[in-house]
């Protein structure tokens, strides 16, 4: 089974935790995350996909991993990672910005925004790690 890694990039903002969504190939909005990239690593790889997919820098919290198994774009079942990930500064270009929208937006936002059962479980239990 194929793995990928990602982040669930988030600001600590006066309005709270503010999560970015990115949209996918197909217009869904999604958190950053691809293909496992065995010279980078775990994390790294979900770093990487942060900053090419979003323009994210930041710091990652490898204590808080969010895991499930996706499908792809492809019909593969996919084991996903996804990373509590602290943004630190937004890139005005970044590689991929012609082919995705990034939205900064608060939690309840994401929750209308996101149509994956799956990404909102990992949603949900970053709420529950994050929003006290």
């Amino acid at each position: 089974m194929q793995k990928q890694y990602g982040t669930i990039p988030f600001i600590r903002g006066k309005n709270g935790i503010e999560v970015v969504l990115i949209t996918s190939a197909s217009g869904y909005w999604i958190f950053p995350k691809g293909q496992y990239e065995k010279r980078h690593g775990k994390r790294g790889t979900a770093k990487l996909e942060a900053f090419e997919e979003a323009g994210l820098k930041g710091k990652i919290f490898k204590e808080y991993a969010y895991r499930t198994k996706v499908i792809i774009r492809s019909g593969e079942q996919v084991q996903l990672t996804l990373y509590a990930f602290e943004v630190q500064s937004f890139s005005t270009q970044w590689k991929e910005e012609r082919r995705r929208e990034r939205r900064l937006v608060s939690i309840d936002d994401a929750k209308k925004l996101i149509t994956s059962d799956k990404l909102m479980k990992c949603l949900e239990k970053f709420e529950r790690d994050f929003v006290i």
